[in-house]
C-alpha cells in the first residue's frame, strides 16, 4: 500500500512539474521580445563581469567604467551590425553582375547532361534576373528576417541597458536573495551561481576567441583565392561559429556559393571549398576541444537537440544562446537530487 501510495506521489510530482514546464516553455515563447535581449545582456554580463571587477580594485570610479564600457560596446556592436546590414546592401546590388554567369552555367550544366531541354535553354537565356530576382523583393525578405535596422538600434539600446543596471548594482540580486534565504540554501544559491558565472564565462571567452581566429583564416583563404565580399563572408563565419555543429557549415556557405558564381565549376572553386573545409574541421573538432577542455561536459546529441529546442523556441537567436543555457541548466540538475539523473544523461562522459 505504501508502494503504490509513493508511487502516485511521483507521478503526481511528475505531472505538475510537466505543466510547469510546458507553462515555463510558453512563457518564453510569447515574451520573447523581452526575454532575448535579457538573455544577451545576462551573457555578455557574465563576459564583462570579472573586469569590471578588477577595474574597480583599481580605484577606478564605477561610473567611468561604465560610460566607458557602454561606448565601447555599443561602437563595436554597432559597427558589427553595420557591416552585416552594409555588406548585405552591397551583395544585393552587385548581384545582377552575377546574372550572366548564372546563364552561363546553367546552360553548361544542361549541356554536360546532354538533355534535349532546348526549350529550357530558350527560357533560361530569356530570364530577366532583374525581375526575377528583384532586388526590392530581396530587400523585403533581408528586412523581414533580420528586422528593421531601428529595431536592431532599439534592441541594442534595451541590452546595453540592461547590462548596465546588472553591471552597475553594488550587491548583485543573487547575493541579496543568498542573504534572504537560510545560512545553508543561501551558500548554496551562491554556489550554483558562481559555477555557471564561471563555466559560461569561460565558454563565451573561449568560443569568441576561436570564432576570431576562425573568421580570420577563413578571410585570409578567401583573399588568397580572390572570392568577392570578403569582410561580409568573415563576419557571417564569426557570427555563425557560435552556433555548434552546424554553424560553421552554414557560415561556409555564402563564400562558397559566391566563388561558385564567380568562378563556375574550377579548380579555385575546389581549392577555397576544401580548405574553408578543412579549417574549420580542424578549428572546430583539434584546437577548440583542446583549448575548451572539459568545461561544458555535455553530450553531443544533448547539444544538437538543446539547438533545435531553442532554435524553435527564439530561432537563430536561441541557437546561439543554446549551449551556454542547458550549461546552466544542467549545473542547476547536479544540485538538485531529485534531477541529478537527468544531469548525468546530459553529461557527456
Amino acid at each position: 500500500m505504501a508502494d503504490e501510495s509513493g508511487r502516485g506521489l511521483f507521478f503526481l510530482k511528475a505531472f505538475f512539474a510537466f505543466i510547469a514546464a510546458v507553462f515555463f516553455i510558453f512563457i518564453l515563447k510569447e515574451l520573447r521580445q523581452i526575454f532575448i535581449p535579457f538573455f544577451i545582456a545576462l551573457f555578455l554580463y557574465f563576459m564583462l563581469n570579472e573586469a569590471v571587477h578588477k577595474l574597480a580594485q583599481w580605484k577606478i570610479p564605477k561610473t567611468l567604467i561604465m560610460i566607458g564600457l557602454l561606448l565601447v560596446i555599443f561602437i563595436c556592436l554597432f559597427l558589427f551590425g553595420l557591416l552585416i546590414f552594409t555588406g548585405a546592401s552591397s551583395f544585393i546590388d552587385d548581384f545582377p553582375a552575377y546574372s550572366e554567369k548564372i546563364t552561363q552555367l546553367v546552360k553548361s550544366v544542361l549541356a554536360s547532361l546532354k538533355l534535349p531541354l532546348l526549350d529550357v535553354k530558350q527560357y533560361i537565356a530569356n530570364i530577366d534576373w532583374n525581375k526575377t530576382f528583384n532586388p526590392a523583393q530581396i530587400t523585403g525578405l533581408v528586412s523581414g528576417t533580420l528586422g528593421s535596422f531601428t529595431s536592431f538600434i532599439g534592441n541594442l539600446l534595451l541590452v546595453l541597458l540592461l547590462l548596465m543596471f546588472m553591471l552597475g548594482e553594488k550587491v548583485p540580486m543573487v547575493t541579496r536573495i543568498a542573504r534572504a534565504l537560510p545560512k545553508e540554501r543561501g551558500e548554496e544559491l551562491q554556489r550554483i551561481m558562481a559555477a555557471i558565472d564561471a563555466r559560461v564565462q569561460h565558454y563565451l571567452f573561449i568560443k569568441t576567441l576561436m570564432s576570431l581566429a576562425t573568421a580570420a583564416l577563413a578571410a585570409l583563404i578567401l583573399l588568397v583565392g580572390r572570392v568577392d565580399f570578403i569582410i561580409f563572408s568573415a563576419l557571417l563565419i564569426f557570427f555563425f561559429n557560435f552556433i555548434p555543429t552546424f554553424g560553421s557549415l552554414i557560415g561556409t556557405i555564402f563564400p562558397v556559393l559566391i566563388a561558385f558564381l564567380r568562378y563556375g565549376f574550377c579548380l579555385r572553386l575546389v581549392l577555397v571549398t576544401l580548405s574553408l573545409m578543412v579549417m574549420q574541421f580542424v578549428m572546430g573538432n583539434v584546437f577548440e576541444p583542446q583549448v575548451m577542455g572539459r568545461n561544458l561536459n555535455l553530450s553531443p546529441i544533448v547539444i544538437l537537440l538543446s539547438l533545435i529546442f531553442w532554435g524553435w523556441l527564439w530561432g537563430v537567436v536561441g541557437m546561439f544562446l543554446a549551449v551556454p543555457v542547458t550549461s546552466a541548466f544542467k549545473i542547476i540538475f547536479e544540485n538538485i537530487p531529485a534531477l541529478k539523473p537527468l544531469a548525468a544523461a546530459m553529461s557527456g562522459e
